[in-house]
């Protein structure tokens, strides 16, 4: 199954892919993690200290804004994290990160308002470029 493939289908609302066992190199030591399905990290490459270091990162999705050149420059990217601590803050929860500026954690519930107030933004800047153009 391809990347595309398993995050299409693990984002799929009908869809429950169960966790599985990957492993994953913990103090130079091979050990084997529950591995949640959109998860892309490659835990053996990352030789984490303690086991309670793993982290399961999803895909990234970008947002690309054009510049003048016809280049594109990277405004923002989310992706989903999770850490294998077990705390109640260490749940799933989208990043968000933006040049130059700090990481956004936000939990699920927060993301649902985040891309509300996204949808708004998008909405009034066709607005702003609709303005422009027509000056």
């Amino acid at each position: 199954m391809t990347l595309a493939h398993s995050i299409e289908a693990a984002s799929a609302a009908d869809t429950v892919l169960p966790p599985r066992l990957r492993p994953a190199l913990v103090n130079g030591q091979q050990v084997w993690v529950r591995c949640e399905p959109w998860c892309v990290t490659d835990h053996v490459a990352e030789n984490e200290r303690f086991l309670e270091d793993v982290t399961h990162e999803g895909a990234a999705v970008d947002l690309l804004v054009p510049r003048p050149d016809g280049t594109l420059r990277l405004l923002a990217s989310a992706r989903v994290l999770m850490s294998d601590r077990g705390g109640p803050e260490d749940g799933p929860m989208v990043v968000v990160d933006f040049e130059d500026v700090q990481s956004l954690y936000l939990s699920p519930d927060e993301v649902q308002t985040a891309a509300d107030r996204v949808a708004a933004f998008e909405a009034r800047l066709r607005e702003l470029g609709r303005v422009a153009a027509d000056v």
